[in-house]
C-alpha cells in the first residue's frame, strides 16, 4: 500500500478531509482514498483555474467512484489571507512543498485549516550525490535553495535526478527557470528529510510518524496539529 494511503486511512474515519494540490496527474489524487477510508466529507483545494482539463478529469474519475467532491479553485495560502479556508480536521498536501517559493508560510497555511491532522509529502535531497560532474554534500539540517545553485552543483544534481531519480523535468535543476516568486512551477527548495520535519513542527505540528518514500527521494510524514 502506498504509505500516504496508510497515513489517510490511519486517521480519516468519520472525519473531513481536504487534498491540497492534488490535481496533477489525476489518479495521483487522495480524496478517493479517503472517501474509501470512511471519510465524513472531502474537498479538493487546487491552484488550476475552474474549468480547466485538471479539473475535468478529476470531477470525472470521482463521478465514476460515485464520489461527491466540495473542489475549491484556489492557492490555499490565499484562502487563508481572505479568511474564506476551510477547516477540516485531515488533510493531504503531496508534492507542492518543494514548488512553494515560501515553504513556512505555505506549511502555516496548511496548519491553519488542518484541525487534526497532516500528510505531508515533499521530495527531498540525498545527504551525498556524486557522479562524473562532481559531488554535492548537504549536512543532515540542510535545505537545497535551488536558485543558488551554482553550475557545477546543478550538474551534479541535473544528473542524479535524471538518472538515478528517473524524473524527467526538474525545473530549475535540470531545465533552466525564471525565478518569480508567483511561480510554482519550479523546483525551489529540496530539504533533507530531517529539514522537512523540523520546518513542520516549527508551524505546530508533532510528527507522530515518517518515511522515505519514492526511493529515499521524497520523504512521507504522519502529522498532528498542536
Amino acid at each position: 500500500m502506498d504509505l500516504r494511503d496508510d497515513f489517510i486511512a490511519r486517521v480519516v474515519g468519520g472525519r473531513s478531509f481536504a487534498d491540497v494540490g492534488g490535481l496533477w496527474g489525476t489518479i495521483n489524487e487522495k480524496v478517493s482514498v479517503a472517501a474509501r477510508s470512511g471519510a465524513r466529507s472531502v474537498a479538493m483545494i487546487d491552484i488550476s483555474p475552474p474549468g480547466s482539463e485538471l479539473w475535468n478529469l478529476f470531477s470525472e474519475r470521482l463521478a465514476s467512484f460515485g464520489i461527491e467532491c466540495e473542489c475549491i479553485s484556489s492557492d490555499v495560502c490565499a484562502l487563508v489571507e481572505k479568511g474564506t479556508a476551510p477547516e477540516v480536521e485531515v488533510v493531504h498536501c503531496s508534492g507542492v512543498l518543494y514548488h512553494h517559493p515560501n515553504p513556512i508560510y505555505f506549511l502555516g497555511a496548511l496548519r491553519r485549516i488542518a484541525k487534526r491532522h497532516l500528510i505531508l509529502t515533499s521530495a527531498v535531497t540525498q545527504a551525498e550525490i556524486a557522479n562524473e560532474f562532481g559531488e554535492f554534500h548537504i549536512p543532515p539540517s540542510g535545505v537545497i535553495f535551488v536558485p543558488a545553485l551554482n553550475q557545477c552543483e546543478r550538474d551534479v544534481l541535473s544528473k542524479y535526478w535524471k538518472e538515478k531519480a528517473g524524473v524527467g523535468a526538474c525545473y530549475g535543476i535540470t531545465d533552466p527557470a525564471k525565478w518569480d516568486p508567483g511561480d510554482f512551477g519550479p523546483w525551489w527548495w529540496l530539504p533533507t528529510p530531517q529539514a522537512m520535519l523540523a520546518m513542520a513542527e516549527c508551524v505546530g505540528f508533532r510528527v507522530l510518524d515518517s518515511a522515505p518514500t519514492w526511493n529515499a527521494n521524497a520523504h512521507t510524514a504522519l502529522l498532528e496539529a498542536v
